[in-house]
């Protein structure tokens, strides 16, 4: 199967799977300490943290994590430390860099510093194999949930019996449906991957499985969505050596030549020349989720007075709707309120002024916007883009740099959602060309540069990512 992506070899990630698979799911050892960590006695006990103690507040994942493992025991919290890296070890779309802090604070919670130097915390490890997809990061905590109740089952059987689910595909589909799921989970593919890379392509969708096997003529999809995951692999190994026996050079389905086929890029013709377009499918979100993901509102505030406070630090007059401000004031430190301003000193018409106060942060030099920030925090990421199109559609002519702020996982989600049509046909040209996304751990970055008052914001740049970047 599939060893390079995008010309990047996998094969340390894959070794690190394999490293986790036999060490702790097979064995009960650990990845970062000496101690036996994968025990049925530990497990259990981060069950019952997680698991039976769910929190539905409305600070974001790692956040709640942190809060319910708390109480736990060190031993507890570094095995839920181990089971975030295993959790986060095959989405590309997440920075190696994230993931390792996560990971890292985690197991800080133990009391113990683990080191990010690790040879299983490296970039090459941590760079993921292929996109998790928006709905796997917006569905962490059932992931998670997943991950936990596969444990828990696989150390019901022997250490035999264990090594023969991993070593023999048959056994493991036996095993892997008794596990309980809410709803139909990626990890699942995830893992099957991981055990199984030479015989399992590198999806955690089923809905790219089934397109590209319409596409090459094998079924079409409304039968497919019949198929098992099992037939569904069956089918795609059998397509794999036909399209291998006509081409030899044949690596990956998500080669360009070959993604082409079954995931064609858009086109529309425009003034300008052509734009690429994304018209989403009802199913991109990946197969049936659950409960909907939580607003994570308290963090919005807080990276609007992140933004409020490097904009003042830089010289900016800085503004934020009426309806934010008292929460993001109480959150800025008090020598920076007199940049936060009252009034918009701006000679605009009252449509445009109506949108543009509603925009998260402006960053303002006398009378002209220099930076406009939206704070996106909801699942569907439509509103700041909305806001942002909005704006350049009614004053085409505004130089403004436009920038949708995000916590990292989103950010796949972010460029989904620009590049639809209504984002991508706007007279001055599309809105991915004038609008960048900068993630929360960036924001937190350039706040926390020692020499920030001695900085302009053209360091923007070195933190913006464009839509179609790589990842």
């Amino acid at each position: 199967m599939a060893r390079q992506v995008h010309n990047r070899d996998i094969s340390q990630t894959l070794a690190a799977a394999e490293q986790w698979i036999k060490t702790c799911l097979v064995e009960d050892g650990s990845l970062f300490s000496h101690n036996s960590l994968w025990t049925p006695q530990l497990i259990d006990e981060v069950y019952h943290a997680f698991v039976e103690h769910p929190d539905l507040g409305e600070d974001d994942f790692i956040t709640k994590l942190k809060g319910q493992m708390r109480p736990a025991s060190h031993h507890a919290q570094q095995l839920l430390a181990e089971m975030l890296w295993a959790l986060l070890l095959f989405p590309s779309n997440m920075k190696a860099r994230t993931k390792r802090q996560q990971v890292r604070d985690m197991w800080a919670l133990s009391g113990q510093q683990l080191s990010g130097d690790h040879p299983l915390m490296s970039d090459e490890v941590l760079a993921g194999i292929g996109s998790g997809g928006p709905g796997f990061n917006n569905y962490r905590p059932d992931e998670m949930t997943f991950l936990i109740e596969m444990a828990r089952e696989l150390k019901r059987k022997d250490a035999a019996e264990r090594r023969r689910i991993f070593a023999d595909y048959g056994a493991f589909f036996d095993w892997i449906s008794s596990v309980p799921s809410r709803g139909l989970r990626q990890f699942r593919h995830m893992l099957r991957f991981f055990a199984f890379p030479d015989r399992v392509e590198r999806m955690s969708s089923n809905n790219h499985r089934r397109r590209i096997l319409e596409a090459f003529g094998v079924a079409p999809e409304r039968e497919t969505k019949k198929w098992t995951d099992q037939q569904l692999d069956n089918a795609l190994l059998k397509l794999r050596s036909d399209l291998t026996k006509e081409n030899p050079s044949f690596k990956d389905f998500y080669e360009p030549s070959i993604r082409n086929r079954w995931a064609p890029d858009r086109t529309v013709k425009t003034l300008e020349g052509e734009v690429s377009v994304v018209v989403p499918k009802d199913d991109d979100e990946e197969e049936e989720q659950v409960s909907p993901p939580t607003p994570e509102a308290r963090q919005s505030i807080q990276f609007q007075a992140k933004l409020v406070e490097i904009g003042a630090i830089m010289g900016f007059k800085v503004w934020v709707p009426r309806g934010d401000r008292s929460r993001v004031r109480e959150l800025v430190q008090g020598n920076y309120h007199p940049a936060l301003l009252q009034d918009l000193p701006l000679n605009y018409d009252e449509t445009t002024l109506d949108t543009i106060e509603q925009i998260d942060v402006l960053w303002l030099k006398g009378r002209s916007i220099a930076r406009a920030f939206e704070v996106e925090h909801s699942t569907a990421v439509y509103s700041g883009l909305l806001r942002m199109a909005d704006l350049l559609a009614l004053q085409p002519n505004m130089d403004i740099r436009l920038h949708i702020v995000a916590p990292e996982e989103r950010r796949e989600k972010v460029f989904h959602e620009m590049l639809r049509p209504v984002f991508s046909l706007l007279d001055r040209g599309p809105l991915s060309a004038s609008c960048t996304f900068i993630s929360y751990d960036s924001v937190g970055d350039i706040r926390s540069l020692e020499h920030l008052a001695y900085t302009n914001d053209s360091i923007i740049k070195e933190y913006e990512e464009l839509a179609g970047s790589p990842t």
